[in-house]
């Protein structure tokens, strides 16, 4: 059985007068593990994540393309997990939370002052270079990868094994006012 994952983007910039402007970009992706061998993986202890991992991943590509680096967060981490955790709760993936939260709303719950912060999401991937490998193929997602203001980052990964999707992964990346 294939699992399905949609991955939308939401970026926001400050502009002047403290007007937020809101770009909505989507693109589907397929994972082809069956759903027997994901869970023998997640069984195993297989899935993980490891924050700084994921960081040098994307520095490294970032690196490539002339971009600076980005530091993890705290704040940006936590909003991750938030959303994270909210996705497997409701066994979804989208950009808005069940309790009617966007991205924008966790940043800024987190007292992250934020004057640009976008958003990854994943569904489905059972390890960190599979979901960044669908994040690079997606153009809008890529865009954000590549965010040139982009500063810091948090990432997170909850894993339901009862769920369709079994892993649940958001990234978000920011620049401070």
């Amino acid at each position: 059985m294939l699992t399905v994952t949609t991955k939308r983007l939401w970026r926001w910039r400050a502009v002047p007068a403290a007007v937020l402007a809101l770009q909505l970009m989507a693109g589907c992706a397929e994972t082809g593990l069956d759903r027997t061998a994901n869970t023998q993986r997640l069984a195993a202890g297989e899935v993980t994540l490891a924050p700084e991992s994921a960081r040098d991943m994307i520095n490294a590509y970032r690196a490539r393309k002339g971009l600076k680096p980005l530091r993890l967060d705290g704040k940006l981490a936590s909003a991750a997990k938030r959303h994270s955790s909210d996705l497997a709760k409701n066994d979804r993936i989208s950009h808005k939370g069940s309790d009617g939260t966007d991205p924008w709303d966790r940043v800024k719950g987190t007292g992250f002052k934020a004057k640009l912060a976008a958003e990854n999401v994943g569904a489905g991937q059972m390890s960190l270079p599979e979901v960044f490998k669908g994040w690079q193929e997606s153009p809008n997602h890529n865009d954000n990868l590549l965010l040139p203001d982009a500063t810091h980052m948090g990432i997170a990964l909850v894993i339901a094994p009862q769920t369709q999707y079994q892993t649940f992964w958001t990234l978000v990346l920011g620049a401070p006012l």
